[in-house]
């Protein structure tokens, strides 16, 4: 995972942070469909299908109240935000005072030796970025720690 060196004001003095630095182009759901037909018997063509109809199938489940758990990857629910739209009583509680309406994720976690770990980050290396901002050049440094490492100590 790439960071960069970020600078934030914190009370009256400003301090440095490493921030999260995401490369311009994602993956896209071809590219992804690629990668997961490489670790299965499905063909790209099926993985693709499939991953094109997971976003309408989770969104009918969910608008039916239910949360969406994934082995392995975590657990999908809406989130209401209502942002200081709050009212007097139960009675006056009506679905005008919703502002939006979020996907919240959370990653599966298993328990491990030292604790909860997470999937998805519970084996991150950190890289700082000292590319420019369009990717043309991408130096990593050997600043490399795991995550897990700095959590035992």
């Amino acid at each position: 995972m790439f960071y960069k060196k970020s600078r934030a004001k914190v009370g009256k003095a400003y301090k440095w942070f490493p921030r999260a630095y995401v490369l311009r182009k994602p993956v896209d759901t071809q590219m992804l469909g690629e990668a997961i037909s490489q670790r299965c018997t499905a063909s790209p063509a099926d993985v693709h299908a499939v991953l094109r109809a997971l976003p309408e199938v989770m969104a009918g489940y969910m608008e039916a109240g239910r949360s969406i758990h994934m082995d392995g990857l975590g657990t999908f629910h809406y989130k209401l935000s209502c942002a200081g739209r709050g009212v007097d009583s139960p009675e006056e509680v009506s679905p005008q005072q919703v502002k939006s309406v979020r996907v919240q994720f959370i990653p599966s976690r298993k328990k491990g030796v030292s604790g909860y770990l997470r999937s998805l980050v519970d084996h991150i290396s950190f890289v700082e970025y000292k590319g420019k901002e369009d990717g043309e050049s991408t130096q990593k440094t050997e600043e490399q720690t795991n995550k897990t490492e700095e959590e035992k100590e």
